[in-house]
């Protein structure tokens, strides 16, 4: 089981997401930026900790909306994750003003855009974690 803290970050009516590629499935998928919780470290922290080492910036206080627990297959393998959600705000307009980023996260190359809110209420994507599809129209209404 692995614990994780995601940021949401809305901007004009659009969320910041990374792009992924499903190696085994062959499709795109999106994910709030964020990243594991350290041994030791709090889940507030570490999305801040993330914000600043995959965006290269400051985020205003994160607000824990929800805890969510993500199951899923990957590789067939079985997959745990306990996700704290959360939602800041992002004044960056290096980000804030650019459709895509391109971003390293240690070694690995990714992708961050900016979706809007309401294809991804549609569900025109493919979003994870699951839980959280579920509540976007709740979430931005």
């Amino acid at each position: 089981m692995r614990a994780v803290a995601l940021c949401l970050l809305e901007h004009q009516g659009r969320l910041l997401l990374q792009e992924f590629w499903h190696e085994h499935e062959q499709y795109h998928y999106y994910r709030p930026p964020g990243g594991g919780i350290e041994h030791g470290e709090r889940a507030g922290d570490a999305v801040r900790r993330e914000m600043r080492e995959e965006l290269n910036t400051e985020i205003s206080e994160p607000e824990l909306i929800d805890v969510l627990e993500n199951i899923f297959e990957y590789g067939g393998e079985q997959k745990h994750e306990i996700v704290f959600l959360f939602r800041a705000e992002l004044q960056d307009e290096r980000i804030t003003g650019v459709p895509e980023l391109q971003l390293t996260d240690n070694t690995y190359n990714f992708r961050a855009v900016w979706k809007p809110l309401d294809e991804l209420i549609r569900q025109e994507v493919v979003l994870y974690p699951v839980a959280l599809r579920e509540q976007l129209g709740v979430l931005f209404k």
